[in-house]
């Protein structure tokens, strides 16, 4: 019985590897041509060429990683309507707003622990990307309704609600438990 869990476990410590991080090598055809017999050839080039593996997306960084026993959920707090998202370095959260029902629209506001995700708006939304949601200045986010697995919400800025709905995934959002 020792012998075949020895077994199984070099299969997978050989068989199971991360291949998203190394780079692919590539013969490409030399550029030199011989003659033989007056025929024009082109011999392969004996030294490969190493492509350079690009990252998918900033989630693939090591210090990004998200463990669930840390995941944070944004706040919907029952008496007045509001989203609040806490911030706590100690936790871990993407919580992302989507202009549409669906996560392949495009992303209107994002909230992560993470300086990658933060700095530089790397997302591109529209309405920033922060830390927190108290970061927002002059802005609140309040609960509208709920939409299939998401959440309905609208930006409030400066006392002038925006035109554009914002949606949040249901698994990044609790409402606050009433006592």
């Amino acid at each position: 019985m020792r012998n075949f869990a020895i077994a199984v476990i070099l299969i997978l410590l050989t068989g199971c590897r991360n291949t998203s991080n190394e780079t692919n090598e590539e013969k490409v055809p030399d550029t030199v041509k011989t003659k033989a017999d007056g025929v024009t050839l082109t011999k392969q080039d004996s030294i490969p060429v190493k492509k350079i593996a690009k990252k998918d997306t900033i989630r693939n960084y090591k210090d990004t990683q998200m463990s669930e026993e840390f995941f944070q959920k944004a706040i919907i707090d029952l008496s007045d309507s509001s989203l609040t998202v806490y911030q706590n370095i100690r936790a871990d959260y993407r919580i992302f707003g989507y202009q549409k029902p669906d996560t392949n629209s495009r992303k209107m506001i994002f909230f992560s622990v993470f300086t990658p995700d933060v700095e530089g708006n790397p997302y591109n939304c529209p309405y920033g990307s922060y830390y927190y949601s108290g970061a927002m200045e002059n802005t609140q986010i309040k609960y509208i309704k709920n939409s299939g697995a998401f959440v309905k919400t609208h930006l409030i800025k400066d006392e002038n609600t925006l035109l554009t709905p914002i949606y949040f995934l249901k698994d990044w959002v609790q409402f606050e438990e009433r006592n």
